[in-house]
């Protein structure tokens, strides 16, 4: 999809998520596929969003499965149920009080979900333990829990001072605050489920190639990521950095480092994982 045809009408979160997704999709598709979720099973996609990959789990159990997407958003939930499939379904709903029977599904999927941190930042609890407890609850015996963060990047090559100064603030670290225990850090997320009751968990991290040249879609995923992880850090770093950061990550300046003709960066996903 060229993200010049995306629907300008849309809200503006929606457009951003189908940006988003189409971005990250290739490295997703590589982890659900690693995933061997078993054909005709059921499973559920816990914070949904728009959708996007409700259907590659959907494609992975085959016809005879059903994935249930649940999101808190409303917005979110009704773009998700323009695609109708009879083998997934999508529902308004809170992780922290999912409505669902005890030993119901096969597995669960949750990929930047379980955000453990404020609520005004947009996680949905600051302690994770409840929500996972609740997975191990809605689980077959012998089912298995997916949990994926993103985790980690490289976006400024050339620029390693300035980039690990950037992600010392504030929007590259949250929604982890300061105060917070760290076992509540998402690179703990095994200490999580294994609280919960889950058993042999294990954690993996994938890893997206960004290559020169750049498409539309990819420039303008970067520049929302760069916005999102250092666009409110100024009065945190050195000025002469902030200017710096100015001068090689706004698109309108000639030292843009995506103007690179051999630009490389990559980012992580980590997926931890556990079975009942």
């Amino acid at each position: 999809m060229d993200n010049n045809d995306l629907d300008q009408n849309l809200p503006f979160d929606i457009q951003n998520s189908i940006l988003l997704s189409e971005f990250r999709k290739p490295l997703f598709k590589l982890i659900i596929n690693s995933l061997n979720l078993p054909k005709s099973s059921i499973g559920l996609d816990a914070g949904c969003g728009i959708g996007f990959y409700t259907e590659i789990l959907a494609d992975s159990v085959g016809e005879n499965g059903v994935v249930y997407g649940v999101d808190l958003s409303e917005n979110f939930i009704n773009y998700a149920n323009k695609n109708k499939r009879k083998n997934f379904k999508f529902e308004v709903g809170d992780i922290n009080s999912l409505r669902y029977d005890d030993n119901y599904f096969d597995w669960i999927w949750a990929a930047d979900t379980v955000w453990p941190g404020p609520r005004e930042l947009g996680c949905p609890n600051e302690i994770p333990t409840p929500i996972i407890k609740d997975f191990y609850r809605i689980l077959k015996p012998g089912g298995e829990v997916f949990i994926l963060f993103y985790s980690t990047q490289k976006f400024l090559p050339g620029y390693p001072f300035l980039e690990a100064r950037l992600n010392t603030t504030s929007g590259a670290t949250a929604p982890f605050v300061d105060g917070m225990d760290p076992i509540h850090h998402i690179m703990n997320a095994k200490h999580w489920l294994s609280k919960a009751g889950f058993k042999n968990n294990s954690a993996k991290t994938f890893l997206a190639d960004i290559n020169s040249p750049l498409d539309k879609n990819t420039q303008d995923a970067l520049f929302y990521f760069f916005d999102m992880l250092w666009g409110e850090s100024e009065d945190q770093i050195p000025q002469k950095d902030w200017d710096e950061y100015i001068k090689i990550c706004n698109s309108n300046s000639n030292d843009h480092v995506l103007n690179n003709q051999n630009y490389y960066g990559f980012y992580t996903y980590t997926l931890f994982r556990g079975n009942k």
